[in-house]
């Protein structure tokens, strides 16, 4: 199961060159996975345009691109199937509302619920457990 990091880490001085060649190796092992989490933010940024104003597939690509950083950063997740209701819900909106706050938690949704929803429809990727989720 999918782990989220929500500890500080003390690491002793002596430790900095090996703490800093660990976060090297996880950077580059992860940099795929973003990648292509980007690449699919693209097409949801067009698949958005096509629909709503830029403005508004703008906003919800800016809180995808975020959540992806999420992701990368804070959890150790490799793969879509592997992000959990937790991860795409509470986790996120927690960690959203203490790094930018900038709008509701209920845009905040609707941006995440429309991600994982052209997800499923327009890519063919299925998350059950995150889109079972919005169905509240």
């Amino acid at each position: 199961m999918a782990k989220v990091f929500t500890k500080k880490v003390v690491i002793p001085g002596n430790k900095i060159a090996e703490y800093f060649q660990t976060l090297e190796e996880t950077q580059e092992e992860i940099e795929p996975f973003r990648e292509y989490l980007t690449e699919l933010n693209k097409e949801f940024s067009q698949h958005l345009t096509a629909k709503f104003s830029k403005r508004t597939a703008r906003k919800h690509c800016y809180k995808i691109a975020l959540f992806i950083d999420f992701l990368c950063w804070d959890t150790d997740v490799k793969n879509i199937d592997e992000i959990t209701r937790g991860i795409a819900n509470s986790y996120f909106r927690k960690w959203y509302m203490s790094k930018v706050g900038d709008c509701t938690e209920s845009e905040l949704k609707t941006a995440m619920k429309k991600f994982f929803q052209f997800l499923d429809s327009e890519k063919g990727i299925t998350n059950d457990v995150v889109l079972k989720s919005f169905k509240r």
